[in-house]
């Protein structure tokens, strides 16, 4: 990751909008640079801006919120930080924001801004704050600590891994480097082997508490079984023999009660049908009129034609005059309409003749109007080049006469200013001298409050070391209340659990919870079974229901079979016999031929009974056999109606089995239910079982309310003493670290004391360097005309001896461009002279051409208007042709119209022809009609049209009559063949006698039979019950018995690994862990190191393995202790940690910029030049180093530097290359 820009507005003293670019050529060539100012000045706001814009918080704030922000400067209303940076996974803009109500400085504030987006495309990736941290984390691979240990180490950071103690590096070794995984699995570790341990107790416990009956009461119990068993069969034999009694005589009574019924029924039938009589015959008169429908409905239709064509022959001897008069009128206007195109074509021709000669004419003027209009503008523009060629010389001559004025001037003044030449070459040194003079100045100040703050920090050390000694003494105090308290719960745990374990309890509230689910099922099942029971008895009921109704309808399909069977040959003896009656009509003219004696063509019989004409005739035949087919068809009808009757019943009947089988399946099913349920809960059927569910639920419950309250005041017990036990644990590791933050403290006193004194004697030495380097100054600018050189007159000296160089470079620069400018006036003048000699010749020849190609075009003119006036000849042309085309249109129309009506008239005549012919054919037809329909009408007695007409009814009427007589008809058939049914099925159930007892005793026996058999069952279901939780408990002790062998075996893994890594706060496993970690740590820092100096090198202790120590080469290789270097050598061993420290925090993140925010103070010239060549080297890696210091011997070894300089008011600004004010 490298940081490419830095912008920023309003934060801490640098108030304004400030740009930092980093990938300014100066930057990358050193790849170091310093950051440089007075103490508060703000060198170290420009790190908290870049912190600021990518994860919205500083390492000296936490994140800054609406609530609070610390770092929006003083009198302003908003703020904001921006940082362009690049990653492998490209180039990203971050920007934070924050501003206060409508930006006024007094306004409340708002909730800050954060969004990141892509640097060249300008798409935003994410705009809300939680969401940009996890962006920033996905890109750049860090996150905020990540970021602050690898790429930004911050004041104070450097020596926080130094000066821990032992005990403290491994947090912070887990904190850096993300390895906090092996703490937790040592205290999941512990956690686990507490867990197995105290299942393997629970185990043992429920084992200890399972109890079996013994042998011999378990024999006793079966023996007991077995005797109940055959005592119930018998029972049961004796309920469903008193049962099949009863039924019995119920179906008895039944089949009786529905032959009454059956009785009244037809006594209702009887009457409705002498009631439905008239209507009868009604019926059968309208079913004659529907063999004449046919032919009455011809003739009707023949008789309606003929009208039809009457009235057309009228209609169309009517229209014949008109149309004759239309066609002699369309006759007469297309002879007209000829003679007007006639006339329409000659004037068209003469005119045509004329038009020609315009054309020509025209087409002349237009050739002449081209050469006069480019001659016209060829002239106007010679006259406007002439007068601006006239213009300018006139211009040019004025503007050369003033330029020698001004260059006159110009040389005076440089003559005057000679002096002022040698600042062209020597005023980059003396700027150079002036900035190391405000360095140095600004080194004496920065130093003056260093002095001052050391005092600062001596004094606030020694505050801290007594209030962290009086804290220390509470904390103390503290543990020992929690430690009574956590006593005090205990004992009240203990007389809660009244010398029981808590898991004994749960046990018991378990087994509480089954028993209640176990009631609630069985109960559950007694109200199915009554439900099932009561559906079994209906569903029987409807069984012998159907059973009753299936004989008759088989008895009345066999008669009505034998019947359809009968009237089938019937039909067919009835047709043949029609057909040979049909047949001898058909031989009437064979039949004249005949005579007595002779041999018959057809037959070869002698005798001919019917050649006299005493034919027999067809009409009764053929009514008998309409009738045949009418009954026919009714007893198929009713065949077919008790045929679907037939399969409905069975239909039924399957369905009613079905059901039954499933209720007695669902009987069956809750039966066993509730034995298994009583069983299990270990109580004897006796009783009603309902009462005996509702007693338990009771007694169960009130158990269950008990046992719950002791569980969770036990549960409350426990978490509240896990609570005290876990305080008391943290009370004493504060106690731990707050005995060593008072050995910090007392060591942090006397360092402070220490570096006090040092910053005194660094102040005198450079308040020497100063007056020396400026003495030196002021020796060059004395040839200037300054005679002294205090601090505060340096900037408007500097700006005098600027604008002086500026001066002379400007005038020097003006002289040459003015000479070069009067060179070029004098020859544009001389060349502007000739130009203007050459155009007036050129507009006097111009003038002569277009006054004669104008005589020409006026001559055209004149000719054109004498022969045609002003008229167009296109559209004279165009007008003529639009006349003839119009005449020509309507003759045309005029010869269509005479068309059309002589065809008309053609078609009208043609019309009048066909339609007398049909007509005349249509009578003879019509007259045969009438007679014909006639005679069908006296074959069925009615006496004329009328009659007819008056047998008719509505379809409607007819359908509805003929389905009451089909209703009335089906109606007696089922009543007689369920009548006999049911007087059959009397008689066989009265011939089965199968009890003489009265039902009323029957069902007394009954009841008693089924109160013996339930007492009976309870018993049973008792013994049954016993035996099984006794072969339940059995497995489970064999059960448990392989549980606990289980768990002991998964107790002794977890006891082994809780031996080697497993501890209640994790440090076990965690110290080793972080050993390993600590020593590639080491490894990383020695080469480091190594680049600094090659007298230390640094080392693991052997008996503490978070320890360090130094070697010291030269000291023969001395093992010496971290804690007694020198202020210098600390700082190089704190860097080189520092820079180890980075490069594991990054892992696998390329970090290409790094800064550092650390006083260089204790280092001397050679370790201060080590340093610094070491973090130069890191350029070879491609990074980016940027280092902020008051120090000035390291400013003066970084020639890149980004300077803050404070202003009055408490404001500072920003110099440097690639930074500046943004406007």
């Amino acid at each position: 990751m490298r940081i490419l820009q830095v912008r920023f507005k309003n934060l801490n003293s640098l108030a304004g909008e400030w740009e930092i670019d980093l990938a300014y050529p100066a930057f990358s060539s050193d790849g170091i640079f310093a950051i440089t100012g007075p103490t508060g000045a703000g060198k170290t706001t420009i790190l908290d801006a870049i912190c600021l814009a990518l994860y919205g918080r500083t390492p000296r704030l936490n994140k800054v919120t609406k609530s609070g922000n610390e770092i929006m400067s003083r009198q302003t209303g908003e703020c904001f930080a921006e940082v362009t940076f690049e990653t492998q996974a490209g180039r990203f803009r971050c920007h934070w924001s924050q501003h206060r109500a409508r930006k006024k400085p007094g306004g409340e504030l708002q909730a800050p801004k954060h969004e990141i987006a892509e640097a060249d495309s300008g798409r935003i990736l994410e705009a809300k704050l939680r969401g940009v941290a996890d962006q920033i984390e996905t890109v750049t691979g860090m996150d905020f600590d990540r970021f602050t240990r690898s790429m930004l180490l911050a004041q104070g950071g450097f020596a926080a891994f130094l000066q821990a103690a032992p005990d403290e590096r491994a947090p912070i070794l887990e904190q850096i480097t993300g390895t906090e995984i092996y703490s937790q699995i040592s205290i999941q570790v512990h956690k686990r082997h507490s867990g197995e341990r105290e299942k393997l107790d629970i185990l043992q416990a429920e084992l200890a508490g399972m109890q079996l009956l013994s042998e011999e009461d378990e024999q006793q119990l079966k023996a007991g079984l077995e005797q109940m068993i055959l005592q119930e069969a018998g029972l049961n034999q004796q309920v469903a023999q008193k049962g099949q009694a009863i039924a019995w005589l119920d179906g008895i009574e039944r089949l009786e009660e529905e032959l009454r019924l059956l009785e009244k029924q037809k006594q209702d039938l009887k009457m409705r049908q002498e009631v439905f009589q008239p209507e009868g015959e009604k019926l059968e008169r309208a079913m004659q009129t529907l063999e004449l429908a046919g032919e009455f409905a011809g003739l009707v239709a023949l008789r309606q034609a003929q009208e039809t064509d009457r009235q057309r022959q009228q209609e169309c001897q009517q229209s014949q005059p008109k149309q004759e008069a239309e066609v002699n009128r369309a006759e007469e206007v297309l002879k007209l309409t000829g003679e007007q195109l006639a006339q329409q074509r000659r004037e068209q021709k003469e005119v045509l003749i004329v038009i020609h000669k315009v054309r020509e004419l025209d087409l002349r003027l237009r050739e002449k109007e081209a050469p006069v209009r480019m001659a016209a503008n060829l002239l106007r523009e010679t006259q406007e080049t002439l007068v601006a060629l006239r213009t300018k010389h006139s211009e040019g001559s004025q503007i050369l006469d003033e330029q020698r004025v001004i260059l006159k001037e110009v040389q005076k003044l440089l003559s005057e200013s000679e002096v002022d030449k040698g600042l062209v070459e020597q005023l980059a040194r003396i700027l150079s001298q002036f900035d190391r003079l405000r360095e140095l100045d600004g080194n004496v100040r920065d130093k003056a409050g260093e002095v001052v703050s050391a005092e600062t920090q001596k004094s606030e050390a020694s505050r801290l070391w007594s209030e962290q000694s009086k804290t220390l003494q509470g904390q103390k105090d503290a543990l020992e209340v929690i430690q009574k308290k956590l006593l005090h719960q205990q004992n009240g745990l203990a007389d809660i659990l009244a010398e029981r374990e808590v898991s004994i309890w749960r046990n018991f509230l378990s087994d509480l919870k089954e028993r209640e689910s176990l009631l609630r099922e069985t109960g559950k099942s007694l109200l199915s079974l009554s439900e099932s029971r009561i559906s079994l008895g209906q569903l029987n009921n409807q069984h012998e229901k159907f059973t009753a109704e299936e004989g008759p309808l088989a008895r009345q399909i066999l008669e009505q079979t034998e019947r359809l069977a009968a009237l089938e040959r019937e039909l067919l003896l009835l047709e043949t016999q029609l057909s040979l009656l049909t047949r001898i009509q058909s031989f009437e003219e064979a039949r004249q031929q005949l005579q007595d004696g002779e041999v018959c063509p057809l037959c070869g019989a002698e005798e001919h009974p019917y050649a006299e004409g005493n034919i027999p005739a067809t009409d009764e035949t053929a009514t008998e056999l309409k009738r045949v087919r009418e009954v026919l068809k009714q007893t198929r009808d009713r065949l077919y109606g008790l045929q679907i009757k037939q399969a409905e019943t069975r239909k039924d009947l399957q369905q009613n089995e079905t059901l039954q089988q499933e209720a007695r399946d669902r009987i069956s099913t809750e039966e066993q239910q509730i034995h298994e349920g009583f069983r299990l809960l270990a109580v004897v059927e006796d009783g009603d079982p309902a009462d005996a569910i509702l007693r338990l639920q009771q007694e169960n419950s009130e158990k269950l309310e008990m046992t719950s309250k002791v569980v969770s005041a036990a549960e409350r017990y426990e978490k509240e003493i896990a609570t005290l036990r876990e305080l008391i644990e943290k009370t004493r590791q504060t106690l731990d670290q707050s005995e060593q933050e008072i050995q910090g403290l007392l060591y942090k006193k006397h360092a402070a004391g220490q570096a006090a004194d040092g910053q005194k004697d660094a102040l005198d030495a450079l308040k020497i360097q100063l007056q020396k380097a400026q003495e030196k100054t002021l020796q060059d600018v004395r040839v200037y005309g300054f005679q002294a050189l205090a601090m505060d007159a340096l900037n408007p000296i500097q700006t005098e001896l600027m604008t002086r160089r500026d001066q002379w470079l400007d005038r020097q620069k003006q002289q040459n461009d003015l000479e070069i400018h009067i060179s070029n006036l004098e020859l544009q003048r001389e060349h502007q002279a000739t130009q203007i000699n050459t155009s007036e010749a050129v507009l006097i020849e111009q003038r002569e051409i277009l006054s004669n190609l104008q005589r020409e075009q006026d001559s055209l003119t004149q000719d054109r208007l004498a022969l045609f006036e002003d008229k167009n000849p296109d559209a004279e042309e165009t007008r003529l042709s639009t006349s003839v085309e119009e005449v020509e249109k309507q003759l045309e129309a005029s010869r269509q119209v005479f068309h059309l009506a002589t065809g008309e008239q053609g078609k009208l005549k043609a019309a009048i022809a066909l339609i007398e012919r049909t007509m005349l054919g249509r009578a003879d037809q019509l007259k045969q009609s009438q007679e014909a329909f006639q005679i069908r009408l006296d074959q069925f007695d009615f006496t004329d049209e009328a009659s007819y007409q008056a047998a008719c009814l509505p379809e409607e009427e007819r359908n509805n009559l003929m389905q009451q007589a089909q209703r009335l008809a089906t109606e007696q058939t089922e009543l007689n063949a369920r009548s006999r049914d049911r007087s059959s099925l009397l008689d066989i159930e009265r011939k089965k006698q199968t009890t003489d007892q009265p039902r009323d005793q029957l069902k007394q026996e009954l009841d008693e039979s089924v109160n013996g058999l339930k007492t009976l069952q309870q018993e049973v279901g008792g013994i049954r019950q016993k035996l099984d939780d006794n072969e339940n408990l059995r497995r489970k002790q064999q059960d448990r018995a392989k549980l606990i062998d289980a768990q002991k075996r998964e107790c002794s893994r977890w006891d082994l690994l809780h031996e080697l890594i497993g501890s209640a706060d994790g440090k076990k496993y965690r110290n080793f862990a972080q050993g390993l970690t600590f020593e590639m740590m080491v490894g990383h820092a020695n080469r480091q190191l190594q680049k600094m100096t090659d007298r230390y090198l640094l080392i693991r202790d052997d008996g503490q393995p978070l320890e360090l120590n130094v070697v010291d080469n030269y000291q023969a290789g001395e093992i010496r202790s971290t804690k007694n270097l020198s202020g210098g050598e600390s700082f190089i061993v704190s860097l080189s940690l520092a820079l180890g420290l980075s490069q594991m925090a990054s892992k696998s993140v390329r970090v290409d910029s790094l800064f550092l925010d650390e006083g260089f103070g204790t280092l001397d010239e050679e370790a201060l030049d080590t340093a610094l060549e070491t973090l130069a080297g890191l350029q070879q890696d491609g990074k980016l180093i940027g280092v902020i210091s008051h120090v000035s011997a390291l400013k003066e070894r970084i020639a890149t530097q980004i300077e803050v300089m404070p202003q009055a008011g408490g404001r500072s600004t920003i110099s440097g290359p690639g930074c500046g004010r943004v406007e």
